[in-house]
């Protein structure tokens, strides 16, 4: 056998006992009820696919839906989702009537208006859920690889949101190939060779004539690949095989399979070859489709007959399907670069009518070798279809060769614009940069106000706030559009503000006043800017009152982005947390707007509210889908961090705290965000506050309040003064804080919120031991304007200081309301601190009781929330971008903990500090 012939393959998995128990118990949890997904890396030829098969045959009763990436297909939107849900497609219909309709127009079922990519996600996530009502579900994703980009990112979003659907899902991805399929958060299983035994039990089964000596030469060569060890030997001579002649040369493995591939390719007839080459150029693998096309190049039906005789293709339910990945490389890659233009030519013309434009066009361009006006505005067309469809990374990649095959400048500019768009709306920053630099030099005008505009908005969401508020700040100069220019100032005041560049601020808010306002939310700008300008000059009354003006016209906004701003100015003008209301209905309106490129800073700012406002758990949780979904986007998380470090730090988390505190301060320290930086190292010191590490916490924070600190936001430093001042009373040092306390005082004494004088009078009491009386009774007064933490903080200090001076009975009412507040909050280092000084008044303290809300978490007690306010399943799970049996099975676990039957007893429960704490949507 001279190897003219396939050899003989052994059938079912050999070896690769640890992946087949992977996979058992994986299935055998999706039976049960519980999600799961396994990413499985390998090279190639390592036995994947076969891994797939395993899985399909053990998955016997499930429903099994499958993908396969085609690197041909790559660029095509949606092209994987569409052939993964091409057996459930007909229940759509069952969806949310949004979901269904984004789903629709994305898959190209229906027209499209343009979406937000996770909606479409969001949509795949609710798709396959419905499949699940009727029984367990397999997705087998194979070849990941070459997914089209639209489509890996859908999968990942639903994959790492699944968690009580009996849903498998099993991605098969090439390792080391140039396409990586990236899936952070998911599990993985790197496949390695197989062993000894099971290489020779292969090879015996393929050769079992071959000499002792060549059969260890290729154990040896195959390095435990299975594929390698059923191709090698069929690209061997008989007398080689036998010892008698000398044995190939050793190359690199993959380039080797594809020879021993090629050298089978080469030995079909010429029509045969030429056939193959049509079909492994073609992306829809249509028997149909790659006949019409060989007839354009005048060549017979039957001509892939004898390929499919030597089993290098099979035809299976009217597709035809390549043995292997590498059987299509080697045929194409094999190919001269005239013969691929025939055969990218004659499938675009074989694929006539408007149902197959895209797929037309791509053909077109990649027949064109030169500059082409007419495909580069086809394809220019096409992204904008895609664009429509929420697949942005498609756009930007028809963008992208529409540029490239441009005749002139003004409309390659153009295109590599729309591509530096399409590519950061599809999550893809650095190759937006990419695209912006190559289209500066071509743009004027307009067009590179928006580039600059585009640059200044990735690198303050993803990169350098360094680089983000010049770029801003450059497009203002460029642009002669007022409105424009109006929203390029408030981002620019707002990354400068990041990176603690006042000055800049400052500058921008004096250009904003002097544009004459158009729209409603112009004039909430301006007078939002008036107000800073009013702060910083020292005329705090024009303050209040534009401020006043610019809150009332926010809340009559439904724009996220305003609203974001209007906490801010909220939370400076009347206090902190003052801005809740005003980000609660940011996330609101992100959510139901459908934008959710804006909902991870809306969540940011919720967050921060909520734990100025001691709502600790649905902080947690805001800042926990905040984290995921700034992953998914591409955004910076540190803000998240940042805000999920504060919270376990109140819990007594310490390990847990410190390493996102520690992460925050990296990035924002990398970033340049003065803001983050600074909040990082005033969380840090927090955490030191919390644990009772007094003297580690007055270091940090001493260092972080230091004039002048070069890298410290000021507004930060301020804030973290009363901790500054606390921690230095408790190590016996209060004079150390004079200087930052007298700064503190200075700002406070400008501000209208009573908040701030509370803070204010405690820091009085601990530095000044002759009047802390008569300054802890002030700060009393307005402990009511303070949060619950807060105010339970003032009582704790005021009971120490009464039990120091041996007041022990006037001590202890302070001491047990500030006992039951941290109880209450789940601040259980505070808590112990508490009972400490309790006891020490001599007084029992009770034993904690462990049978209340804390007991949920934070996402059962987000949901718990959800429901109160009255939602439906549905409604929170398309809300959260979860499915509506994970929201049940979240449900259930809270009914069992807090021992209830019925939503209508959850309502009736104080959910949150003694009122049910309406969600992001609902009024509070």
């Amino acid at each position: 056998m001279d190897g003219a012939k396939a050899l003989e393959r052994p059938a079912g998995v050999i070896g690769r006992d640890r992946e087949r128990a992977a996979i058992d118990s994986f299935l055998e949890n999706a039976r049960a009820g519980t999600s799961g997904s396994l990413v499985i890396r390998g090279e190639a030829g390592i036995g994947k696919s076969t891994l797939a098969e395993y899985a399909a045959r053990q998955a016997a009763g499930m429903t099994i839906l499958r993908a396969v990436g085609v690197a041909a297909e790559s660029d095509l939107p949606f092209a994987g989702i569409y052939g993964l849900l091409r057996p459930v497609i007909d229940r759509l219909d069952e969806l949310p009537a949004t979901q269904a309709a984004v789903l629709a127009g994305a898959l190209g079922l229906a027209p499209s208006a343009g979406a937000d990519r996770f909606l479409v996600s969001a949509a795949v996530l609710g798709l396959l859920a419905v499949a699940a009502e009727g029984g367990p579900v397999l997705c087998v994703v194979d070849d990941a690889q070459w997914l089209d980009r639209p489509s890996a990112d859908a999968l990942i979003f639903a994959a790492r949101r699944m968690a009580a659907e009996p849903i498998a899902v099993l991605f098969l991805a090439r390792e080391g190939d140039v396409d990586r399929f990236d899936a952070p958060g998911l599990p993985e299983l790197i496949l390695g060779g197989l062993d000894h035994a099971s290489a020779q039990t292969i090879l015996a089964a393929v050769v079992g004539d071959a000499a002792a000596p060549v059969r260890d030469r290729l154990i040896a060569e195959a390095a435990g690949n299975p594929l390698a060890l059923l191709e090698l030997p069929g690209a061997l001579s008989a007398a080689q095989r036998r010892g008698e002649q000398p044995l190939p040369q050793s190359i690199p493995l993959t380039p080797r399979l594809q020879e021993a591939f090629r050298a089978q390719i080469e030995r079909l007839p010429i029509d045969t070859r030429s056939a193959l080459l049509v079909a492994a150029a073609d992306d829809t693998g249509e028997v149909p489709v790659v006949l019409r096309a060989l007839a354009e190049l005048g060549l017979a039906p039957d001509a892939l007959d004898p390929a499919e005789d030597a089993r290098l293709i099979a035809t299976i339910s009217g597709t035809i399907v390549f043995r292997h990945p590498l059987v299509r490389a080697a045929i194409y890659e094999g190919a001269t670069l005239s013969r691929r233009r025939q055969a990218h030519l004659s499938l675009a013309a074989a694929l006539a009518g408007e149902e197959h434009t895209d797929r037309r066009v791509w053909h077109q361009a990649a027949a064109s070798l030169d500059a082409d006006e007419e495909v580069a505005a086809a394809l220019e067309a096409s992204g904008r279809r895609s664009q429509l469809r929420a697949a942005h990374a498609s756009a930007a990649t028809a963008f992208r060769r529409a540029a490239e095959l441009s005749s002139d400048e003004i409309p390659r500019g153009r295109r590599l614009a729309a591509a530096a768009q399409a590519a950061w709306d599809g999550g893809q920053p650095d190759r937006a940069r990419e695209a912006i630099a190559a289209a500066v030099p071509l743009a004027t005008g307009e067009l590179a106000a928006q580039l600059c505009y585009l640059q200044g908005v990735i690198e303050f969401r993803a990169g350098s706030l360094a680089k983000a508020y010049p770029a801003l700040l450059n497009a203002v100069q460029l642009t002669a559009d007022p409105d424009f220019a109006l929203e390029l100032l408030q981002e620019a005041a707002e990354a400068a503000a990041y990176a603690g560049d006042m000055a800049v601020v400052a500058e921008v808010c004096d250009r904003v006043v002097t544009i004459s306002p158009i729209t409603e939310r112009h004039r909430f700008q301006v007078a939002s800017a008036s107000a800073w300008r009013a702060i910083w000059s020292g005329d705090h009354a024009a303050a209040d009152a534009a401020f006043a003006d610019a809150l009332t016209r926010a809340a009559l906004l439904d724009d996220p982005r305003a609203l974001i701003w209007a906490a801010d100015s909220a939370s400076v003008s009347q206090g902190f947390g003052a801005g809740l209301r005003y980000a609660t209905r940011a996330v609101e309106l992100a959510r139901n707007q459908g934008l959710l490129s804006l909902l991870p800073l809306a969540l940011h700012r919720y967050g921060q509210e909520l734990v100025w406002n001691s709502e600790f758990s649905l902080a947690y949780a805001a800042a926990e889908e905040g984290y995921r979904l700034s992953i998914d986007i591409g955004y910076g998380t540190g803000d998240h961090l940042d805000n999920l470090a504060t919270v376990e730090a109140v819990w007594g988390r310490d390990q847990a705290a410190r390493r996102h505190a520690d992460e925050a301060l990296t990035i924002g320290r990398r970033s340049g965000s003065s803001r983050l930086a600074s909040s990082a190292e005033l969380t840090l010191g927090f955490i030191e506050l919390s644990a009772g590490r007094t003297e580690q916490a007055l270091e940090r924070l001493l260092e972080l309040t230091t004039p002048h600190r070069l890298g410290t936001h000021p507004t930060i430093a301020l804030a973290a003064v009363p901790d500054l001042v606390e921690a230095a009373a408790r190590t016996g040092r209060p004079a150390d804080t004079s200087v930052a306390l007298d700064g503190y005082r200075v700002w406070v004494q400008q501000a209208p919120s009573d908040s701030a004088h509370a803070l204010l009078a405690r820091c009085d009491a601990l530095v000044d031991e002759g009047g802390a009386e008569a300054a802890f009774s002030r700060a009393l007064d307005l402990a009511s304007a303070l949060p619950p933490f807060q105010r339970a903080r003032t009582r704790l200090l005021y009971g120490e200081w009464l039990r120091r001076q041996r007041r022990r009975q006037e001590a202890r009412p302070h001491l047990r309301a500030a006992l039951e507040a941290f109880r209450a909050l789940g601040a259980r280092p505070w808590e112990q601190r508490a009972e400490r000084e309790l006891r020490a008044t001599g007084e029992t303290t009770r034993r904690r009781d462990a049978s209340t809300l804390d007991q949920l978490t934070p996402q059962e007690l987000q949901i718990a929330n959800l429901v109160a306010s009255g939602l439906t399943n549905r409604e929170i799970a398309t809300q959260l971008f979860i499915s509506p049996r994970t929201v049940d099975y979240h449900l259930r676990k809270v009914f069992s903990k807090l021992g209830i039957a019925s939503r209508t007893d959850l309502a009736r429960l104080p959910l949150q500090h003694g009122a049910v704490a309406a969600a992001p949507g609902r009024a509070r």
